[in-house]
């Protein structure tokens, strides 16, 4: 026969905890730990190279290194050859090239006098004279070029002129000016060298 068990009167001044704390966790026991046995005396751990990974990166970052250093040999220097090739352009320009030029001998000495007065060398006189004709030296190698024709009812002739001699002038004149005076002559219509600067000179020396 059970007994029904009567509820306790309520205490005053005590309070029913609304969470009660939950039982804290066993500790784990942890397994001991076996001492390691020693090992004998010259046995070592063997490592195989061969299928060790580690060389394999090695080898590939050496390969990754080296393949910048192949893509900066294949790329061309600029800067070295365009140097280069402005100091040879500078010095070709610059060098000293002997010419000889055939003007009649009056003109060769008032081309020497003038120089000799100017205290400049007959090179300057000659680019002087360019120069100051520059946009008539088409006339004047035209003037020049003109000369009378004799006609003896068979032939035309052209008379030499008489009292008049040809000299040669020799000058030393940059490479690049030549240039310039080469073109000249092919521009304005010029048979040679010499029949420009005798074209400019007449008219720069009267």
């Amino acid at each position: 026969m059970t007994t029904r068990r009567e509820p306790m009167s309520p205490i005053a001044g005590l309070k029913k905890p609304a969470d009660l704390p939950s039982p804290s966790a066993r500790p784990r026991t942890l397994a001991p730990v076996p001492t390691p046995s020693p090992d004998p005396v010259g046995e070592q751990p063997v490592v195989d190279l061969a299928a060790s990974p580690a060389p394999a990166k090695e080898a590939s970052g050496g390969s990754a290194k080296a393949e910048p250093s192949s893509k900066s040999a294949g790329r061309p220097r600029k800067s070295r050859p365009e140097k280069a090739t402005a100091a040879a352009r500078s010095a070709s320009a610059d060098t000293m090239r002997p010419v000889s030029v055939s003007v009649p001998l009056t003109m060769a000495e008032a081309w020497r006098d003038r120089a000799k007065r100017d205290r400049t060398s007959q090179v300057n006189v000659l680019l002087d004279a360019l120069v100051a004709h520059q946009d008539r030296l088409t006339g004047l190698v035209a003037a020049r070029s003109e000369k009378p024709t004799v006609s003896d009812g068979l032939f035309d002739r052209t008379p030499g002129t008489k009292g008049e001699r040809f000299v040669g002038v020799s000058l030393r004149i940059k490479a690049g000016n030549l240039e310039v005076i080469d073109q000249l002559a092919d521009k304005h219509g010029a048979d040679s060298r010499s029949q420009l600067v005798a074209a400019a000179l007449s008219a720069y020396l009267s």
